[in-house]
């Protein structure tokens, strides 16, 4: 049992956009390197090219200091679930804190919890539009993964306004005339 043609543009587009947040800024736009944490983006061996946040980078810390303490006890090796659940806490005792929404999207994200990642990250862009492109990223490939084609390419687009990088934007270009292609047919 083979898999069929669209079964490998899918994986395709996984594996492309994968790419385009691993070569991604790793901080939000406007903050230095040294005040910013972000999480990696790598591809999760264990799940073909679904892409996961592996965690803050050893030794980066964030502006938030709620934030950065609780990465840095999961960069410490404190039990994962433990100090995710303190940062659940704390992005909904702060509902406006961006970055507890940002890293809260990307832990979602993680553990596959796709819809919960989506209205984190809708939630990171309505506080911070031009901060973190990389929510725009995630929140067209999940569109695009449910068959909502136009709200990929739209988020997708505004994606594309918030790099420099011309290799992210050809990539981000690639995958959005996969998407068109795909829902032609």
């Amino acid at each position: 049992m083979g898999l069929k043609r669209q079964h490998w543009m899918m994986i395709t587009a996984a594996v492309l956009v994968v790419v385009l947040l691993a070569l991604a800024p790793r901080t939000p736009s406007g903050r230095s390197d040294k005040n910013a944490t972000s999480a990696r983006v790598s591809e999760d061996p264990n799940s073909g090219s679904t892409p996961r946040a592996d965690g803050p980078r050893e030794g980066s810390t964030s502006s938030n200091p709620k934030v950065s303490a609780i990465l840095s006890e999961l960069a410490a090796g404190k039990p994962p679930m433990e100090t995710i659940v303190k940062l659940r806490d704390l992005a909904d005792e702060e509902p406006d804190n961006v970055e507890a929404q940002y890293h809260m999207g990307l832990f979602s994200w993680q553990t596959n919890q796709y819809d919960k990642a989506m209205e984190r990250f809708k939630k990171v862009i309505e506080l911070d539009p031009k901060g973190y492109p990389d929510a725009y990223a995630y929140l067209g490939q999940a569109y695009a993964t449910l068959d909502s084609a136009d709200k990929a390419v739209e988020v997708l687009e505004t994606y594309k306004t918030l790099v420099t990088d011309t290799a992210l934007i050809n990539g981000a270009d690639r995958y959005i005339t996969e998407i068109k292609n795909k829902h032609k047919h």
